[in-house]
């Protein structure tokens, strides 16, 4: 009898919100504006199915939802959104059903992103615009450029001198197809990082109206470098190197991505670290910290916090990463 009215709740709890990710869906296909806020609210309901129920329950209402959108509205175009809602929000309440860190979150909800997002744009690219990737990535930069020129002879025309325009000019010389896909791999995880931990706050929030426990969100300055991390980061970097010698593609992909991201994890650690000596050394208040890191972040001194945070992670001076700890130990 109680496994009977088990079934019959997730049962009642997965339609309901089967229903509510085909509603939100669906005005998200034909009032685009709300695109952007959708994708960061569709994944809650299946977060909470998880969380109540099981990976089950949650599967087989993502599912559900996709064969219903799927009759209302391109069957490709919804499986590869509702793969990139699925996969981020059963990720989710798989890793706060179970209580995982804050810092492991982040990294299973990146993981789970890219892969939804490489596949939703996969799809996109391969079957529905049917151009390659390399056709879109021309696509775009040669519409881009267009858009560029037309605001330049706009500018012109209103008494602007050209010599104002000379670092546009030098950037669309650099943008090239070729130099954009060399980005991709990187633009793809930097991307991910930053909607997980944005998706983790909004979720969050609402889970604790919902009167739910989920782990708080690391301030910035106990964010640090990983060796580990920054190793295996590293060995790309070389490995790319390697291959880019011996004249493979997939090296200059490498050099370019793994560059990009630890400058970026740099740089991250190199603030993180500049926040903890200015609130725990210094006691300076937290709105004057906020401006300091946003100034630093946006001017010349970024190049600073790299070597800071290159820095940090040899020495661990803020004693934060266990690995360190276990091995003294």
């Amino acid at each position: 009898m109680q496994k009977r009215m088990y079934n019959t709740k997730a049962l009642i709890e997965g339609s309901l919100t089967t229903a509510l990710i085909v509603v939100i869906m669906l005005i998200n296909i034909y009032v685009p504006i709300f695109f952007i806020f959708v994708n960061f609210i569709l994944p809650i309901p299946i977060t909470v199915l998880y969380i109540r129920q099981d990976y089950k329950i949650a599967l087989i209402s993502v599912i559900a939802s996709d064969i219903l959108i799927s009759m209302f509205y391109n069957p490709i175009a919804a499986l590869s959104l509702i793969v990139l809602i699925g996969l981020t929000g059963m990720t989710l309440g798989y890793c706060i059903k179970n209580k995982k860190k804050f810092g492991t979150t982040i990294i299973f909800l990146s993981i789970s992103m890219a892969v939804g997002i490489i596949f939703y744009f996969a799809v996109h690219i391969m079957l529905i615009s049917k151009e390659g990737i390399y056709g879109f990535v021309n696509g775009m930069l040669e519409n881009f450029k267009q858009s560029m020129n037309l605001s330049k002879s706009m500018y012109e025309k209103a008494g602007v001198s050209s010599n104002q325009f000379a670092s546009m000019e030098s950037m669309l010389k650099v943008l090239t197809p070729e130099y954009v896909m060399r980005l991709i791999p990187a633009g793809i995880i930097i991307i991910s990082f930053i909607l997980s931990y944005l998706n983790y706050i909004i979720t969050r929030a609402i889970l604790i109206k919902l009167k739910y426990q989920v782990n708080g969100i690391k301030p910035l300055n106990q964010w640090y470098m990983n060796t580990r991390l920054g190793t295996l980061v590293g060995l790309i970097l070389v490995s790319g190197i390697l291959f880019d010698r011996e004249n493979m593609a997939i090296g200059q992909y490498m050099i370019t991505s793994s560059e990009i991201i630890l400058q970026l994890i740099f740089l991250i650690d190199g603030l993180a670290l500049l926040t903890y000596y200015l609130m725990k050394k210094f006691r300076i208040s937290k709105k004057i910290v906020a401006i300091i890191i946003v100034f630093t972040a946006l001017s010349s001194l970024s190049l600073f916090c790299v070597l800071a945070g290159f820095i940090d992670m040899i020495f661990d001076f803020r004693k934060l990463d266990p690995y360190r700890k276990s091995k003294k130990q």
